[in-house]
Protein backbone atom coordinates (compact mmCIF):
# COMPACT_ATOMS: atom_id res chain seq x y z
CA UNK A 1 0.00 0.00 0.00
CA UNK A 2 1.38 3.41 -0.86
CA UNK A 3 0.93 6.51 1.24
CA UNK A 4 -1.40 7.89 -1.46
CA UNK A 5 -3.74 4.95 -1.30
CA UNK A 6 -7.20 5.08 -2.75
CA UNK A 7 -10.34 4.98 -0.67
CA UNK A 8 -11.67 1.65 0.54
CA UNK A 9 -8.61 -0.51 0.01
CA UNK A 10 -9.75 -4.09 0.53
CA UNK A 11 -8.46 -6.33 3.31
CA UNK A 12 -8.32 -9.10 0.74
CA UNK A 13 -5.40 -7.35 -0.95
CA UNK A 14 -3.60 -7.24 2.37
CA UNK A 15 -4.33 -10.91 3.03
CA UNK A 16 -2.68 -11.94 -0.24
CA UNK A 17 0.56 -10.35 0.94
CA UNK A 18 0.42 -11.01 4.68
CA UNK A 19 3.60 -12.56 5.94
CA UNK A 20 5.10 -12.64 2.45
CA UNK A 21 5.82 -9.09 1.36
CA UNK A 22 4.29 -7.27 4.32
CA UNK A 23 3.55 -3.55 4.24
CA UNK A 24 5.14 -1.50 1.49
CA UNK A 25 8.21 0.45 2.50
CA UNK A 26 8.89 -1.61 5.59
CA UNK A 27 12.48 -1.93 6.70
CA UNK A 28 13.72 -5.48 6.27
CA UNK A 29 16.65 -6.76 8.30
CA UNK A 30 20.09 -5.44 7.46
CA UNK A 31 22.25 -6.86 4.70
CA UNK A 32 24.16 -8.86 7.28
CA UNK A 33 21.41 -11.47 7.24
CA UNK A 34 20.74 -11.56 3.53
CA UNK A 35 20.81 -14.92 1.81
CA UNK A 36 24.32 -16.05 0.99
CA UNK A 37 26.16 -13.78 3.43
CA UNK A 38 28.86 -15.62 5.38
CA UNK A 39 28.12 -15.43 9.09
CA UNK A 40 30.08 -16.80 12.03
CA UNK A 41 27.68 -19.75 12.23
CA UNK A 42 28.67 -20.79 8.70
CA UNK A 43 32.29 -21.21 9.74
CA UNK A 44 31.52 -22.82 13.09
CA UNK A 45 31.22 -26.59 13.16
CA UNK A 46 28.40 -28.27 15.05
CA UNK A 47 29.51 -29.96 18.27
CA UNK A 48 26.91 -32.69 17.81
CA UNK A 49 27.84 -35.61 15.57
CA UNK A 50 25.47 -36.12 12.66
CA UNK A 51 23.93 -32.65 13.13
CA UNK A 52 23.88 -29.65 10.85
CA UNK A 53 23.52 -27.25 13.77
CA UNK A 54 23.75 -27.33 17.53
CA UNK A 55 20.75 -25.02 17.86
CA UNK A 56 17.93 -24.24 15.43
CA UNK A 57 15.71 -21.35 16.48
CA UNK A 58 12.22 -21.30 14.97
CA UNK A 59 10.99 -17.71 14.76
CA UNK A 60 12.89 -14.50 14.13
CA UNK A 61 11.18 -12.08 16.49
CA UNK A 62 12.91 -10.61 19.53
CA UNK A 63 12.66 -13.88 21.47
CA UNK A 64 14.20 -15.90 18.64
CA UNK A 65 16.92 -13.38 17.78
CA UNK A 66 17.92 -13.07 21.45
CA UNK A 67 18.04 -16.85 21.83
CA UNK A 68 20.15 -17.17 18.68
CA UNK A 69 22.59 -14.43 19.65
CA UNK A 70 23.11 -15.90 23.12
CA UNK A 71 23.45 -19.43 21.76
CA UNK A 72 26.17 -18.29 19.36
CA UNK A 73 27.98 -16.59 22.23
CA UNK A 74 27.74 -19.87 24.14
CA UNK A 75 29.71 -21.48 21.31
CA UNK A 76 26.91 -23.27 19.47
CA UNK A 77 26.44 -23.27 15.72
CA UNK A 78 23.01 -21.63 15.46
CA UNK A 79 20.44 -21.13 12.71
CA UNK A 80 17.33 -18.94 12.75
CA UNK A 81 14.45 -20.08 10.56
CA UNK A 82 11.96 -17.26 9.95
CA UNK A 83 8.77 -17.79 7.96
CA UNK A 84 8.50 -14.17 6.84
CA UNK A 85 10.84 -12.30 4.54
CA UNK A 86 12.07 -10.15 7.44
CA UNK A 87 13.13 -10.39 11.05
CA UNK A 88 11.32 -8.71 13.92
CA UNK A 89 8.22 -10.85 14.42
CA UNK A 90 5.38 -8.68 15.70
CA UNK A 91 7.59 -5.61 15.58
CA UNK A 92 7.80 -4.00 12.18
CA UNK A 93 9.81 -0.83 11.43
CA UNK A 94 8.44 1.16 8.52
CA UNK A 95 7.91 4.66 7.15
CA UNK A 96 4.73 6.64 6.63
CA UNK A 97 4.37 10.20 5.36
CA UNK A 98 8.08 10.78 5.88
CA UNK A 99 8.03 9.58 9.49
CA UNK A 100 9.51 6.43 10.98
CA UNK A 101 6.72 4.35 12.47
CA UNK A 102 6.32 0.99 14.15
CA UNK A 103 3.49 -1.17 12.86
CA UNK A 104 3.73 -3.53 15.83
CA UNK A 105 5.47 -3.32 19.23
CA UNK A 106 6.93 0.13 19.75
CA UNK A 107 7.56 1.66 23.17
CA UNK A 108 10.14 0.76 25.79
CA UNK A 109 11.08 2.07 29.23
CA UNK A 110 13.75 1.74 31.93
CA UNK A 111 11.24 -0.19 34.09
CA UNK A 112 11.56 -2.89 31.41
CA UNK A 113 14.94 -4.32 32.48
CA UNK A 114 15.75 -6.67 29.62
CA UNK A 115 15.18 -4.35 26.68
CA UNK A 116 16.71 -1.40 28.53
CA UNK A 117 19.91 -3.35 29.15
CA UNK A 118 20.10 -4.01 25.40
CA UNK A 119 19.71 -0.28 24.69
CA UNK A 120 22.63 0.34 27.04
CA UNK A 121 24.68 -2.52 25.63
CA UNK A 122 24.50 -1.27 22.04
CA UNK A 123 24.23 2.46 22.71
CA UNK A 124 20.99 2.80 20.76
CA UNK A 125 19.33 6.19 20.51
CA UNK A 126 15.76 6.90 21.57
CA UNK A 127 13.03 9.33 20.60
CA UNK A 128 9.92 10.49 22.41
CA UNK A 129 6.26 10.49 21.39
CA UNK A 130 4.98 12.79 20.02
CA UNK A 131 7.90 13.78 17.86
CA UNK A 132 9.18 16.43 18.31
CA UNK A 133 8.49 16.04 22.03
CA UNK A 134 7.64 18.95 24.30
CA UNK A 135 5.86 19.23 27.63
CA UNK A 136 2.82 20.91 26.16
CA UNK A 137 -0.87 21.14 26.85
CA UNK A 138 -3.01 18.23 25.71
CA UNK A 139 -6.62 18.50 24.63
CA UNK A 140 -8.69 15.49 25.71
CA UNK A 141 -11.94 14.39 24.09
CA UNK A 142 -14.11 11.53 25.34
CA UNK A 143 -16.81 9.86 23.25
CA UNK A 144 -19.74 9.80 25.61
CA UNK A 145 -23.41 9.11 24.81
CA UNK A 146 -22.70 9.57 21.11
CA UNK A 147 -20.98 12.93 21.53
CA UNK A 148 -17.37 14.10 21.72
CA UNK A 149 -16.99 15.97 25.00
CA UNK A 150 -14.08 17.78 26.59
CA UNK A 151 -14.13 16.98 30.32
CA UNK A 152 -14.16 19.77 32.86
CA UNK A 153 -11.51 20.04 35.56
CA UNK A 154 -13.93 18.53 38.04
CA UNK A 155 -14.61 15.62 35.67
CA UNK A 156 -10.88 15.08 35.11
CA UNK A 157 -10.40 14.85 38.87
CA UNK A 158 -13.20 12.28 38.97
CA UNK A 159 -11.55 10.31 36.17
CA UNK A 160 -8.26 10.29 38.06
CA UNK A 161 -10.04 8.89 41.12
CA UNK A 162 -11.83 6.32 38.95
CA UNK A 163 -8.52 5.05 37.55
CA UNK A 164 -7.12 4.68 41.06
CA UNK A 165 -10.26 2.86 42.17
CA UNK A 166 -10.13 0.47 39.21
CA UNK A 167 -6.57 -0.53 40.10
CA UNK A 168 -6.87 -0.22 43.88
CA UNK A 169 -6.32 -3.92 44.57
CA UNK A 170 -3.37 -4.26 42.17
CA UNK A 171 -0.66 -4.06 44.90
CA UNK A 172 -2.01 -7.14 46.67
CA UNK A 173 -2.61 -9.04 43.43
CA UNK A 174 0.75 -8.27 41.82
CA UNK A 175 2.99 -7.45 44.77
CA UNK A 176 5.81 -8.94 42.71
CA UNK A 177 4.79 -8.65 39.04
CA UNK A 178 7.83 -10.70 38.01
CA UNK A 179 6.77 -13.54 40.33
CA UNK A 180 3.15 -14.59 39.91
CA UNK A 181 3.51 -17.52 42.30
CA UNK A 182 4.28 -15.14 45.17
CA UNK A 183 0.61 -14.07 45.27
CA UNK A 184 -0.77 -17.11 43.48
CA UNK A 185 -3.74 -17.63 45.83
CA UNK A 186 -4.84 -14.01 45.47
CA UNK A 187 -4.53 -14.22 41.68
CA UNK A 188 -6.50 -17.46 41.41
CA UNK A 189 -9.27 -16.00 43.57
CA UNK A 190 -10.11 -13.49 40.82
CA UNK A 191 -8.79 -15.45 37.84
CA UNK A 192 -12.22 -15.63 36.24
CA UNK A 193 -12.87 -11.89 36.38
CA UNK A 194 -12.97 -9.93 33.13
CA UNK A 195 -11.91 -6.36 32.70
CA UNK A 196 -15.59 -5.44 32.41
CA UNK A 197 -16.51 -7.36 35.59
CA UNK A 198 -14.39 -4.96 37.60
CA UNK A 199 -16.69 -2.07 36.67
CA UNK A 200 -19.60 -3.77 38.44
CA UNK A 201 -17.65 -3.52 41.72
CA UNK A 202 -17.22 0.26 41.44
CA UNK A 203 -19.43 3.33 41.51
CA UNK A 204 -18.35 5.25 38.43
CA UNK A 205 -20.15 7.84 36.39
CA UNK A 206 -20.79 6.88 32.74
CA UNK A 207 -18.12 9.38 31.66
CA UNK A 208 -15.56 7.91 34.08
CA UNK A 209 -16.35 4.40 32.93
CA UNK A 210 -15.92 5.38 29.26
CA UNK A 211 -12.46 6.77 29.96
CA UNK A 212 -11.24 3.81 32.01
CA UNK A 213 -12.78 1.34 29.57
CA UNK A 214 -10.84 2.99 26.73
CA UNK A 215 -7.55 2.30 28.48
CA UNK A 216 -8.61 -1.25 29.37
CA UNK A 217 -9.27 -1.89 25.67
CA UNK A 218 -5.96 -0.28 24.74
CA UNK A 219 -4.06 -2.42 27.23
CA UNK A 220 -5.67 -5.73 26.30
CA UNK A 221 -6.12 -4.87 22.60
CA UNK A 222 -9.60 -6.34 22.82
CA UNK A 223 -12.92 -5.44 24.40
CA UNK A 224 -13.00 -5.31 28.19
CA UNK A 225 -15.46 -8.20 28.45
CA UNK A 226 -12.99 -10.59 26.77
CA UNK A 227 -9.77 -9.95 28.65
CA UNK A 228 -8.71 -11.04 32.11
CA UNK A 229 -8.79 -8.32 34.75
CA UNK A 230 -5.51 -9.72 36.05
CA UNK A 231 -3.86 -8.84 32.74
CA UNK A 232 -4.93 -5.22 33.07
CA UNK A 233 -3.75 -5.10 36.68
CA UNK A 234 -0.37 -6.60 35.73
CA UNK A 235 0.29 -3.79 33.24
CA UNK A 236 -0.55 -1.25 35.93
CA UNK A 237 1.74 -2.86 38.51
CA UNK A 238 4.81 -3.27 36.31
CA UNK A 239 5.84 0.40 35.90
CA UNK A 240 4.95 1.33 39.47
CA UNK A 241 1.19 1.81 39.71
CA UNK A 242 0.53 5.39 38.61
CA UNK A 243 -0.95 6.98 35.50
CA UNK A 244 2.22 8.96 34.79
CA UNK A 245 4.43 5.88 35.04
CA UNK A 246 1.99 3.84 32.99
CA UNK A 247 1.80 6.38 30.15
CA UNK A 248 5.58 6.83 30.08
CA UNK A 249 6.27 3.08 30.11
CA UNK A 250 3.72 2.22 27.44
CA UNK A 251 3.68 5.22 25.13
CA UNK A 252 6.58 7.65 25.38
CA UNK A 253 10.03 6.25 24.51
CA UNK A 254 10.92 4.29 21.39
CA UNK A 255 13.94 3.49 19.19
CA UNK A 256 15.05 6.46 17.09
CA UNK A 257 16.09 4.12 14.27
CA UNK A 258 13.26 1.66 14.79
CA UNK A 259 12.94 -1.65 16.58
CA UNK A 260 14.86 -3.14 13.66
CA UNK A 261 17.95 -1.29 14.95
CA UNK A 262 18.05 -3.55 17.99
CA UNK A 263 17.32 -6.67 15.92
CA UNK A 264 20.23 -5.82 13.62
CA UNK A 265 22.54 -5.04 16.54
CA UNK A 266 21.81 -8.46 18.03
CA UNK A 267 22.34 -10.23 14.71
CA UNK A 268 25.60 -8.39 14.03
CA UNK A 269 26.80 -9.17 17.55
CA UNK A 270 26.00 -12.89 17.66
CA UNK A 271 26.25 -13.59 13.91
CA UNK A 272 23.96 -16.62 13.75
CA UNK A 273 22.99 -17.93 10.35
CA UNK A 274 19.60 -16.59 9.27
CA UNK A 275 17.25 -17.97 6.66
CA UNK A 276 14.17 -15.95 5.75
CA UNK A 277 10.95 -17.11 4.08
CA UNK A 278 11.40 -20.63 5.46
CA UNK A 279 8.27 -21.78 7.34
CA UNK A 280 8.66 -24.89 9.49
CA UNK A 281 6.19 -27.76 9.05
CA UNK A 282 7.37 -30.32 11.60
CA UNK A 283 9.70 -30.84 14.55
CA UNK A 284 10.59 -34.47 15.28
CA UNK A 285 12.75 -35.63 18.18
CA UNK A 286 15.00 -38.62 17.48
CA UNK A 287 17.07 -39.50 20.51
CA UNK A 288 20.11 -37.21 20.62
CA UNK A 289 18.96 -34.98 17.80
CA UNK A 290 15.91 -33.18 16.46
CA UNK A 291 14.76 -33.09 12.86
CA UNK A 292 13.34 -29.78 11.67
CA UNK A 293 11.34 -30.22 8.47
CA UNK A 294 10.48 -27.11 6.48
CA UNK A 295 7.32 -26.62 4.44
CA UNK A 296 9.54 -26.98 1.38
CA UNK A 297 10.51 -30.50 2.49
CA UNK A 298 14.08 -29.76 3.62
CA UNK A 299 15.29 -31.70 6.66
CA UNK A 300 17.65 -29.93 9.08
CA UNK A 301 19.33 -31.90 11.86
CA UNK A 302 19.96 -30.18 15.18
CA UNK A 303 21.11 -31.07 18.67
CA UNK A 304 18.34 -28.86 20.06
CA UNK A 305 15.51 -26.62 18.90
CA UNK A 306 14.26 -23.40 20.47
CA UNK A 307 10.63 -22.64 19.61
CA UNK A 308 10.07 -18.87 19.56
CA UNK A 309 6.91 -18.50 17.47
CA UNK A 310 3.76 -16.69 18.68
CA UNK A 311 1.44 -18.87 20.70
CA UNK A 312 -1.47 -18.49 18.28
CA UNK A 313 0.47 -20.05 15.38
CA UNK A 314 1.94 -22.97 17.30
CA UNK A 315 -0.62 -25.43 15.79
CA UNK A 316 0.86 -24.71 12.33
CA UNK A 317 3.83 -26.86 13.32
CA UNK A 318 3.47 -30.62 13.84
CA UNK A 319 5.46 -31.99 16.78
CA UNK A 320 6.55 -35.57 17.31
CA UNK A 321 6.07 -36.64 20.07
CA UNK A 322 2.92 -34.54 20.35
CA UNK A 323 2.88 -31.43 22.49
CA UNK A 324 1.19 -31.12 25.87
CA UNK A 325 -2.57 -31.13 25.03
CA UNK A 326 -3.15 -28.13 27.33
CA UNK A 327 -0.57 -26.13 25.38
CA UNK A 328 -2.25 -27.01 22.09
CA UNK A 329 -5.69 -26.17 23.47
CA UNK A 330 -4.56 -22.72 24.62
CA UNK A 331 -3.04 -22.05 21.20
CA UNK A 332 -6.25 -23.09 19.46
CA UNK A 333 -8.33 -20.89 21.76
CA UNK A 334 -5.96 -18.01 20.99
CA UNK A 335 -5.15 -15.18 23.36
CA UNK A 336 -7.28 -12.05 23.24
CA UNK A 337 -4.80 -9.61 21.67
CA UNK A 338 -6.58 -9.04 18.37
CA UNK A 339 -7.18 -5.32 17.88
CA UNK A 340 -5.91 -2.79 15.34
CA UNK A 341 -3.25 -0.10 15.25
CA UNK A 342 -3.49 2.59 12.60
CA UNK A 343 -1.36 5.61 11.72
CA UNK A 344 -3.28 8.58 10.39
CA UNK A 345 -1.99 11.63 8.52
CA UNK A 346 -4.22 14.67 8.93
CA UNK A 347 -4.05 17.84 6.90
CA UNK A 348 -2.32 20.94 8.22
CA UNK A 349 -0.44 21.86 11.35
CA UNK A 350 -2.21 20.86 14.55
CA UNK A 351 -4.15 23.90 15.79
CA UNK A 352 -3.01 25.38 19.06
CA UNK A 353 0.50 23.96 18.73
CA UNK A 354 -0.33 21.36 21.37
CA UNK A 355 -1.32 17.69 21.22
CA UNK A 356 -4.58 15.81 21.26
CA UNK A 357 -5.96 12.68 22.86
CA UNK A 358 -9.24 10.99 22.06
CA UNK A 359 -10.64 8.11 24.13
CA UNK A 360 -13.74 5.95 23.78
CA UNK A 361 -15.06 2.78 25.40
CA UNK A 362 -14.15 -0.61 24.00
CA UNK A 363 -17.30 -0.79 21.85
CA UNK A 364 -16.05 2.01 19.57
CA UNK A 365 -13.84 1.54 16.45
CA UNK A 366 -10.96 3.55 17.96
CA UNK A 367 -10.47 3.48 21.72
CA UNK A 368 -7.35 5.61 22.00
CA UNK A 369 -6.27 8.23 19.44
CA UNK A 370 -3.04 10.11 20.26
CA UNK A 371 -0.70 12.58 18.59
CA UNK A 372 2.34 10.69 17.24
CA UNK A 373 4.32 13.29 15.25
CA UNK A 374 3.90 16.91 14.15
CA UNK A 375 5.00 18.80 11.07
CA UNK A 376 4.28 22.17 9.51
CA UNK A 377 1.79 20.88 6.96
CA UNK A 378 0.43 17.73 8.61
CA UNK A 379 0.06 15.79 11.84
CA UNK A 380 0.42 12.06 12.44
CA UNK A 381 -1.89 10.34 14.91
CA UNK A 382 -1.79 6.73 16.11
CA UNK A 383 -5.02 4.97 16.94
CA UNK A 384 -5.78 1.72 18.74
CA UNK A 385 -9.02 -0.22 18.38
CA UNK A 386 -10.25 -3.33 20.18
CA UNK A 387 -12.01 -5.04 17.29
CA UNK A 388 -10.80 -5.28 13.65
CA UNK A 389 -14.37 -5.97 12.55
CA UNK A 390 -15.32 -2.43 13.57
CA UNK A 391 -12.62 -0.62 11.60
CA UNK A 392 -10.99 -1.41 8.27
CA UNK A 393 -7.69 0.40 8.72
CA UNK A 394 -7.05 0.14 4.96
CA UNK A 395 -10.14 2.27 4.25
CA UNK A 396 -9.46 6.02 4.50
CA UNK A 397 -13.15 6.91 4.61
CA UNK A 398 -13.77 4.51 7.50
CA UNK A 399 -10.77 5.90 9.39
CA UNK A 400 -11.96 9.46 8.68
CA UNK A 401 -15.33 8.66 10.26
CA UNK A 402 -13.68 7.17 13.34
CA UNK A 403 -11.32 10.15 13.76
CA UNK A 404 -14.08 12.71 13.14
CA UNK A 405 -16.07 11.21 16.01
CA UNK A 406 -13.41 12.70 18.31
CA UNK A 407 -12.23 15.75 16.36
CA UNK A 408 -14.50 16.80 13.45
CA UNK A 409 -11.96 19.41 12.30
CA UNK A 410 -9.31 16.82 11.42
CA UNK A 411 -9.13 15.91 7.72
CA UNK A 412 -7.60 12.47 7.10
CA UNK A 413 -5.30 12.49 4.07
CA UNK A 414 -4.07 8.91 4.38
CA UNK A 415 -3.84 5.99 6.79
CA UNK A 416 -1.43 3.12 7.26
CA UNK A 417 -1.24 -0.05 9.31
CA UNK A 418 -0.55 -3.76 9.39
CA UNK A 419 -3.27 -6.28 10.16
CA UNK A 420 -1.68 -8.78 12.49
CA UNK A 421 -4.85 -10.84 12.83
CA UNK A 422 -4.61 -11.63 9.10
CA UNK A 423 -0.89 -12.46 9.21
CA UNK A 424 -0.65 -16.29 9.15
CA UNK A 425 2.52 -16.13 11.24
CA UNK A 426 0.98 -14.00 13.99
CA UNK A 427 -2.81 -14.54 14.03
CA UNK A 428 -3.11 -11.77 16.57
CA UNK A 429 -1.29 -8.88 18.17
CA UNK A 430 0.56 -8.98 21.47
CA UNK A 431 -0.48 -11.68 23.91
CA UNK A 432 -3.19 -10.93 26.45
CA UNK A 433 -4.58 -13.79 28.51
CA UNK A 434 -8.25 -14.67 28.83
CA UNK A 435 -10.09 -15.10 32.15
CA UNK A 436 -9.18 -18.36 33.95
CA UNK A 437 -6.02 -18.83 31.89
CA UNK A 438 -3.66 -18.56 34.83
CA UNK A 439 -5.21 -21.53 36.58
CA UNK A 440 -5.74 -23.58 33.41
CA UNK A 441 -2.56 -22.98 31.43
CA UNK A 442 0.12 -21.03 33.30
CA UNK A 443 2.01 -24.11 34.49
CA UNK A 444 1.95 -25.59 30.97
CA UNK A 445 3.60 -22.65 29.19
CA UNK A 446 7.38 -22.58 28.59
CA UNK A 447 7.78 -26.22 29.65
CA UNK A 448 10.62 -27.76 27.68
CA UNK A 449 10.39 -31.30 26.40
CA UNK A 450 13.50 -33.31 25.69
CA UNK A 451 15.61 -31.36 23.22
CA UNK A 452 12.80 -28.95 22.32
CA UNK A 453 13.02 -25.74 24.35
CA UNK A 454 10.26 -23.13 24.47
CA UNK A 455 11.15 -19.45 24.47
CA UNK A 456 7.99 -17.64 23.42
CA UNK A 457 7.60 -13.97 24.30
CA UNK A 458 3.88 -14.55 24.91
CA UNK A 459 4.66 -16.27 28.20
CA UNK A 460 6.78 -15.81 31.28
CA UNK A 461 6.90 -13.27 34.07
CA UNK A 462 6.89 -9.49 34.08
CA UNK A 463 6.45 -7.73 30.74
CA UNK A 464 5.36 -10.77 28.73
CA UNK A 465 3.72 -9.73 25.49
CA UNK A 466 6.18 -6.82 25.23
CA UNK A 467 9.58 -6.54 23.55
CA UNK A 468 11.03 -6.80 27.05
CA UNK A 469 9.25 -10.08 27.75
CA UNK A 470 10.36 -11.52 24.41
CA UNK A 471 14.02 -10.72 25.12
CA UNK A 472 13.67 -12.28 28.57
CA UNK A 473 12.06 -15.43 27.15
CA UNK A 474 14.74 -15.82 24.46
CA UNK A 475 17.57 -15.26 26.93
CA UNK A 476 16.22 -17.83 29.38
CA UNK A 477 15.65 -20.35 26.58
CA UNK A 478 19.28 -19.97 25.53
CA UNK A 479 20.41 -20.55 29.13
CA UNK A 480 18.35 -23.73 29.41
CA UNK A 481 19.67 -24.90 26.05
CA UNK A 482 23.21 -24.33 27.30
CA UNK A 483 22.49 -26.56 30.31
CA UNK A 484 20.98 -29.17 28.00
CA UNK A 485 23.90 -29.29 25.58
CA UNK A 486 26.69 -28.69 28.09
Amino acid sequence: MSEKQGDGVSRRKFLRNAGVVGAAGAAISAGAVSTGTVMAADKLGAKCDDCDYDVVVIGGGFAGVTAARDSMKNGYKTLILEARNRLGGRTFSSEFAGHKVELGGTWIHWTQPFVWSEVQRYGLKLKETPEPFAEEQQTVRILHEGKSVEPTLEELIGISKAIKAYFADTPKLWERPFDAKYTWKQLLAVDGMTGADRFAQLKLTPLERSFVDAYVAGIAHTTSDRTSYLEIARWWALPGGSMTAFVDACGRYSFKDGTISLINAMINDGKPQVRLSVPVAKVEEQGNRVLVITEGGEVIRAASVIVAVPMNVLPRIAFSPALDPALVQAAKEKHTGSGVKVFVRTKGKLPGDGKRLGVAGSSHPINVLATYAKAEDHTIFVGFGADPEKLDIQDRDAVQAAVSAFYPDLEVESCYGYEWTLDPYARGTYCSYKPNWLGKYYDHFQKDRGRVVFGQGDHGEGWRGFIDGAISAGSQAALRTHKLLG
